[in-house]
């Protein structure tokens, strides 16, 4: 029941992009581009909802709304560019995420914005700024994902024109992808697998730090999906309260 209060969502903006999935998907493997466009893509909703009552002649009103709509178009070229911090698209999502946060201050110094209004939209300008900067050292920002049948020929046979195949071991060392077949087969569910995924690309992390990486779920549920795999030997905990940490055991 805990879980089911957690997805229930009360405020607009979050039923009306939780009960709309979309199938097309512009950014393959690239799991950290489609999270950072699907927040920038709530948040431009959002702008959009709390500008309604402002006239539409309103200069903040017309700056707020086409900043917005401009960081939504950056953050979809980032498909490929999530971990060049220097690229063009990159840098412009920033200056756009920064614009936005002044212009939203102003509206509530006009008092068109309440102040708790203010403070969600920032927070939430801010988290995806900080999302941005994390997931340039994350594995889950690549676009291509390599598999053995790309180096296999087309009639499916391994390529054997390279003569020293007994120098190369690196198929020994490499455990990722039988390790994470074996957390699958384990039983665990599909969120606690993306978790260890994440702290088996990014290290040590804090909740908030995961949390940021999984905006589709709650801090209150990836905190009870670590107690699990804490108890069940997968994740190791350090420290106590919000100082504490987590990383793969």
């Amino acid at each position: 029941m805990d879980e089911i209060k957690d997805i229930q969502k009360s405020n607009p903006v979050s039923r009306f992009f939780d009960t709309h999935s979309v199938r097309t998907n512009p950014f393959g493997a690239n799991q950290s581009a489609e999270r950072a466009y699907r927040r920038a893509e709530r948040i431009v909703a959002a702008l959009h909802l709390i500008t309604n009552h402002i006239p539409a002649s309103e200069s903040l009103r017309i700056s707020v709304r086409a900043e917005g709509l401009r960081m939504l178009e950056n953050t979809l070229y980032l498909r490929d560019e999530m971990r060049a911090l220097d690229s063009a698209h990159s840098i412009a999502c920033r200056v756009s995420i920064r614009h936005l946060i002044s212009l939203v201050r102003m509206l509530a110094a006009s008092g068109f914005l309440s102040t708790q209004n203010t403070q969600t939209v920032v927070e939430g300008l801010d988290e995806l700024g900080t999302f941005l900067d994390a997931s340039a050292n994350s594995a889950l920002s690549e676009s291509t994902s390599l598999t053995r049948e790309n180096f296999r020929d087309i009639l499916g046979a391994p390529i054997k024109d390279i003569r020293d195949m007994r120098s190369i071991k690196d198929k020994t060392s490499i455990k990722d992808i039988v390790s994470v077949s074996n957390i699958i087969q384990k039983g665990l569910s599909v969120r606690e697998s993306e978790i260890v995924e994440i702290l088996r690309t990014g290290g040590e992390l804090g909740i908030k730090d995961i949390a940021s990486n999984l905006p589709e779920y709650s801090e209150k549920m990836i905190q009870r999906d670590l107690m699990r795999l804490v108890v069940a030997g997968h994740v190791k905990k350090t420290g106590l309260k919000r100082w504490s940490r987590y990383s793969v055991a």
